[in-house]
Formats: structure tokens, C-alpha cells, sequence
């Protein structure tokens, strides 16, 4: 049988003759995806952050076989994610997954069908789908505590942003990611759109706090702008936690320990509105060894895969 159309904001669709999708509320969703994904992939150590995600989003579903609900699933045309099942478990998952995947065919309206916060358990799954990781990321976090002392040396001087730097920084970010890992998963943005997106982020950390947990480092020969931490609540974050949302370093100016004091001085910074701290990056990226030096944990890879 075909599988029913896409129409936006319908409640029910049947796939085949075992199974269907029912619309679900979302907060119901989200403390059942909660539960039975069975990871914290952001490391919000939260349940209201968890569960309440999905409320930002639409298209949750319920999936149904032989009018059992075996599980959820966050779908639409052209997207897929938040997928777990339930106990009892029964049917196979990649049985699952793969009738979904008729659903997305079924419904394609772009070139690239994509599927995000793939667990590393069912990476194979996709692949036997003929999906293709675009990406692996994962989140790391440590303690926020202070260090006794934070030496930047006589050749650089440091200062904290204001939103009126953000062009300065938008230049910055261009060179700093060009040909890197970030640049090939996720292409070269121009001057414009990264200027652009250093105003967002300062003008999120601004509207929460204070933006003294983000540092610029120059170069006090040439007053020249050769290092930046943009760090802070979001907003979107629980538990009061803090976040490393871009850390750059200019790749003539690597390995003189501009980072590991960027790190510190947003740690020392941050720690008296905020007990932990996260960051994301991109499985492959260099700073990871950095990161784990100045004592962030792991958590669960996860991949965003695509089809074309």
C-alpha cells in the first residue's frame, strides 16, 4: 500500500499494514525519548532540560505496530531524528528505522533527506539505508573552577568584547576555520554571514550575563586580534550551566598556549554564576586534545547522516 501523503499538521499516518504514526503532545514525547534513548547526548544532567527540548519543535510522533506504541520518532519531509523504542521491543529496530525511511522517500521535497543525533549503535542501520555520516560531534564538560594564575606572557594583551567587536571577530572566525574539520563538514561561510553570526552569539551571552567570560587576545606589536573565547549562559541551558560556544586561535599564532589561557580565563570568569561548563565539537577536531587536557569529559558521539 502507498504511504499517505504529507499534510501539515495531520494526526495520523499509516505507513503499511502494521504500521502507523500518531501525533503526539510534545512534552509527553520528551519525557518518553527522555527515558528510552537512554543518553543525555547535550550533558544537561537535567530532566526538565531534556524533556522540554521538544516543546520548540513540531512534528512528534508516536509509532504504532499492530496498534502497540513501540516508540517515537521526530519526523517530517526532508528530517528524521530523536528516534528511541520501548520496551518490550517488539519488532527489530532496523525493521523500524527502515520503514520510516520509506516515509521519508515517500516524502521527499529537497535533493538530501537528513537524520541527526544518530547513536553510535545504529549507525550501521542507516548505512545499510545508504546514508552517509555527514558529521560526529559530541559534547564535553568539566567543573567551572578557578585557576591560580594565568600567565599571557609579554607579547599579547587581552580584553573583553562588547557586541561593537563583532565584526573584528567575524574576520577572525573566517580565518580561523578555513580548511579545517567544521570547514569541510559544514562549508566555508563568508565574511558577512560569520559577522552575523558573532553579533547572535555575544548578544545571547549579553542578554544572560555579563560578557566577562569571553576574552580577546592581541598581539601587542601589531594590536592585531589573534585569538577570541565567546563564552557564557545561553539561555537554553539548566542547572545554571555555562558554555564555550566558540574558541578560535590564528594558525600562525598555535601552540604558544593561547587556548589552554582562553580556557582558564573563561573558567575563572564564568565560575561565580555557573558550577559546570560545556562545549561541542566536531569528532576530528584538533582542539579536542586541548579540551581534554584542561580536564572536559566525553559524552556520547552522536552523528547527523544523510541521504541523497
Amino acid at each position: 500500500m502507498n504511504i499517505e501523503v504529507w499534510e501539515d499538521g495531520k494526526e495520523q499516518y499509516i505507513l503499511n499494514d502494521e504500521f502507523v504514526l500518531k501525533r503526539a503532545d510534545k512534552l509527553e514525547f520528551g519525557i518518553h525519548e527522555t527515558i528510552y534513548s537512554g543518553v543525555d547526548l547535550e550533558l544537561s544532567y537535567s530532566w526538565k532540560k531534556q524533556t522540554i527540548d521538544k516543546i520548540d519543535y513540531e512534528d512528534h510522533f508516536w509509532v504504532y505496530y499492530n496498534k502497540t506504541r513501540i516508540g517515537g520518532v521526530h519526523i517530517k519531509p526532508n528530517l528524521m531524528g530523536a528516534f528511541f523504542m520501548e520496551p518490550p521491543y517488539l519488532v527489530d529496530r532496523f525493521r523500524v528505522i527502515n520503514v520510516l525511511n520509506d516515509a521519508l522517500l515517500q516524502w521527499k521535497c529537497e535533493e538530501k533527506i537528513r537524520v541527526y543525533g544518530v547513536l553510535p549503535s545504529d549507525i550501521e542501520n542507516y548505512n545499510r539505508l545508504g546514508y552517509k555520516v555527514s558529521c560526529e560531534r559530541k559534547v564535553m564538560i568539566r567543573p567551572t573552577e578557578t585557576f591560580d594564575s594565568i600567565n599571557w606572557g609579554d607579547d599579547f594583551f587581552i580584553k573583553v568584547p562588547t557586541i561593537n567587536y563583532a565584526e573584528e571577530l567575524g574576520k577572525l572566525f573566517v580565518e580561523c576555520y578555513t580548511d579545517g574539520v567544521d570547514y569541510e563538514v559544514f562549508g566555508q561561510q563568508n565574511v558577512e554571514e560569520t559577522i552575523e553570526n558573532a553579533k547572535y552569539i555575544l548578544n545571547i551571552y549579553k542578554s544572560n550575563n555579563i560578557l566577562d567570560g569571553s576574552t580577546l587576545v592581541y598581539d601587542k606589536t601589531t594590536n592585531e586580534l589573534v585569538g577570541a573565547c565567546i563564552a557564557g549562559i545561553n539561555g537554553f541551558t539548566d542547572n545554571n550551566f555555562s558554555e564555550i560556544g566558540e574558541i578560535v586561535v590564528k594558525p600562525s599564532y598555535r601552540g604558544n598556549g593561547i587556548a589552554s589561557n582562553l580556557i582558564k580565563q573563561a573558567l575563572n570568569n564564568l565560575k561565580k554564576i555557573s558550577p559546570a561548563t560545556i562545549l561541542c565539537v566536531t569528532v576530528g577536531n584538533s582542539a579536542e586534545a586541548v579540551y581534554h587536557k584542561m580536564g572536559f569529559m566525553q559524552g556520547v558521539k552522536f552523528a547527523n547522516m544523510f541521504l541523497k
